[in-house]
């Protein structure tokens, strides 16, 4: 059986029956997504690979109590949400808030050699190959990973999933809990703070900040 052409649901009622291989499927098709997810909220490696871990794990606990009418992403990064706010919280118990020296560095997933600044910065320029185009684009990453760190969490959580992560806004919706217009009113004011913070390279055309009006 080829499980990497069967669909979530198929997958999640397969794992649920016992299925261990269609779980494992369901790791792959979302480790990255979550990693990526949990890193923008807690600027961590290790915590964040823990954090990606403990999702999965919750996961196939509470796998049972999934709904057939709920997505299965949509669940899962509700779960990550959860364990990220346990971990921010214990954290703030424990010691100030703050960001490690090289938090702005890290990359935006677990794996970064299939990222470029097209994955996270909507509509920037076509791929060059000279050095000096290549040195333009990894700093332009560094900054737009800086950019992206510095937001408010909650315009950073919508940020992380509608533009780097592809989510429809009303999925973003159900994912953190409100309602679709503060889902849009927070993007505008995250594209508001990007292209200020970015002001340079939305000047020279190296990215976008407009905002879609149709993307809801």
């Amino acid at each position: 059986m080829n499980y990497d052409e069967l669909p979530d649901d198929v997958l999640v009622e397969m794992a649920k029956c016992g299925d261990m291989n269609a779980f494992e499927q369901l790791f792959w098709r979302y480790h990255e997504k979550i990693y990526t997810f949990v890193w923008h909220r807690l600027q961590d490696h290790t915590e964040s690979e823990d954090a990606t871990q403990e999702t999965f794990v919750r996961a196939l606990e509470a796998l049972p109590t999934l709904k057939a009418n709920n997505t299965f992403g949509t669940w899962l990064h509700t779960i990550a949400k959860n364990i990220c706010n346990d971990i921010l919280r214990k954290r703030a118990r424990e010691v100030p808030l703050s960001v490690a020296h090289d938090a702005f560095v890290e990359p935006l997933s677990s794996n970064t050699t299939n990222h470029t600044v097209e994955d996270y910065v909507w509509a920037s320029d076509a791929d060059t190959c000279d050095p000096e185009g290549m040195l333009a684009r990894n700093e332009l990453k560094m900054r737009v990973h800086e950019a992206i760190a510095n937001l408010p969490p909650a315009q950073r959580d919508v940020v992380v999933l509608h533009h780097i992560e592809e989510m429809p806004v009303a999925e973003v919706a159900q994912i953190l809990g409100i309602p679709i217009g503060t889902v849009l009113s927070r993007l505008a004011r995250a594209r508001e703070a990007l292209r200020d913070a970015l002001a340079q390279y939305v000047e020279e055309g190296s990215i976008n900040c407009e905002v879609n009006r149709d993307e809801a």
